[in-house]
């Protein structure tokens, strides 16, 4: 079955663990924000041939499935019902029918991007066929940003629309949100096997949330409801050197059994209390109080050094923070797993612009290094209307062209923008 209110745009943000990482593993509470404008952006159109397409040109994966060799797992109508009612676990017996027909990339790196794809679509939009799946991303992939859940939160959104559970609407409702969650943690289980949900609900919500998990495994969540007034200014720095999460959280965790007292007892209990301090200051509503905005800096740099201490930064983290003291422009933190990928830098109020761009030149010159100018949190997941004759004229180019650059989407798309004419539903 073909589609009509095609095309359209869907967006969702990344994200950055503020305070937290790894104290987060041993059941203490830790804080994360969108990045909002570090985004996926999906654009869903017409195709042909009865099939369904994924361009991905960031991983550079382009795969299109007709319909005759999916028809193995649609014609089990049974089996997607079931699939379709359980937004809390995979279906074994159509993971196992999915993989059947992803077997050739079965050891690629797009095999679970194709999964997740995949396996939405089957739950989610089964009887539509000539849609193409577009992706353009100004995150970094596998930065550790949230990058997978910003995607797999786009795919959500598109395919809930696509099969009329999501209307074209001024707003998205709270109930059209949940389910937006939902499906996007199925994704996300499709890609990491065992998310704790955190990714793909800031990715959907945006702004900002306290998230804890108990000992029974499961995570609560608290939104911070007045983080969007904050406007905290920020440079995120990726410094592209590559760290694995799994050896650092297990380097972690042999430090603590080492010297229980020491780690355990009072480093990550610490970073624990430092994001449980942070809440009140974040959920204020104001960065009008130069005491509480210096208390935020302060906490930053408490945190980078507790993080520092246990041993998860990297040379290459501190060349960031190094600078950032030496020009005197803000507080800089690892964020992630550390061991590479990211810091973030929040900027000293009334930082001059000159010295933000002087700050992230340098970077770039002598180390390379990806700097992004951002607000923390902001909108989450957002989609448009059907694009307009004229829309299409500017969205369609972005899109077409492979070497578009981030800058080009966020000029012509960027969500919130007072320079986007494009009209988005959130």
């Amino acid at each position: 079955m073909t589609v009509e209110g095609l095309p359209f745009l869907v967006s969702a943000p990344g994200k950055v663990i503020i305070f937290g990482e790894h104290s987060a593993v041993y059941n203490e509470p830790a804080i994360a924000a969108s990045v909002s404008s570090l985004r996926t952006y999906m654009l869903v159109s017409q195709s042909s041939d009865d099939s369904i397409e994924l361009n991905f040109p960031d991983i550079k994966f382009d795969h299109v499935w007709k319909r005759k060799e999916l028809e193995m797992v649609l014609r089990e109508t049974q089996l997607l019902a079931e699939a379709r009612n359980d937004t809390k676990n995979l279906n074994n017996v159509l993971v196992d029918k999915l993989n059947v027909i992803l077997e050739p990339l079965r050891e690629s790196l797009h095999y679970h991007a194709a999964f997740c794809f995949l396996y939405l679509y089957c739950c989610l939009c089964p009887e539509i066929t000539n849609v193409k799946f577009s992706v353009k991303s100004t995150l970094p992939i596998g930065a550790g940003l949230g990058s997978s859940a910003s995607i797999s939160v786009a795919l959500s959104m598109a395919m809930l629309r696509l099969g009329g559970q999501l209307l074209d609407k001024p707003v998205l409702e709270a109930a059209d949100k949940a389910c937006i969650n939902e499906w996007a943690f199925i994704g996300e289980k499709c890609i990491h096997g065992t998310p704790s949900g955190i990714d793909n609900a800031v990715a959907t919500y945006g702004n900002a949330v306290l998230f804890q998990r108990s000992a029974d495994g499961n995570t609560s969540f608290r939104f911070l409801e007045r983080f969007n007034e904050m406007n905290i200014p920020m440079v995120l720095t990726y410094t592209g050197i590559p760290r694995s999460t799994k050896t650092l959280v297990s380097a972690v965790r042999d430090l603590s059994e080492k010297y229980p007292k020491i780690v355990s007892d009072h480093i990550i209990r610490a970073m624990g209390e430092l994001a449980s301090e942070s809440e009140s200051i974040l959920n204020s509503g104001s960065t009008d109080s130069d005491a509480n905005y210096q208390r935020l800096l302060d906490l930053v740099n408490i945190n980078h050094g507790l993080l520092v201490s246990i041993g998860v930064s990297h040379p290459g983290l501190e060349i960031i923070r190094s600078l950032s003291i030496e020009m005197n422009i803000g507080a800089t933190k690892l964020t992630g797993a550390g061991g590479g990928g990211c810091a973030f830098t929040i900027l000293n109020k009334d930082t001059p612009n000159d010295e933000v761009e002087k700050f992230k030149a340098q970077l770039s010159k002598q180390y390379k290094y990806l700097s992004f100018t951002s607000d923390l949190g902001g909108l989450g997941c957002c989609m448009s209307h059907t694009l307009s004759l004229d829309q299409r004229k500017t969205v369609n180019p972005l899109f077409d062209n492979e070497a578009t650059v981030k800058e080009k989407l966020n000029e012509a798309l960027l969500p919130g923008s007072k320079k986007v004419s494009l009209s988005w539903i959130y």
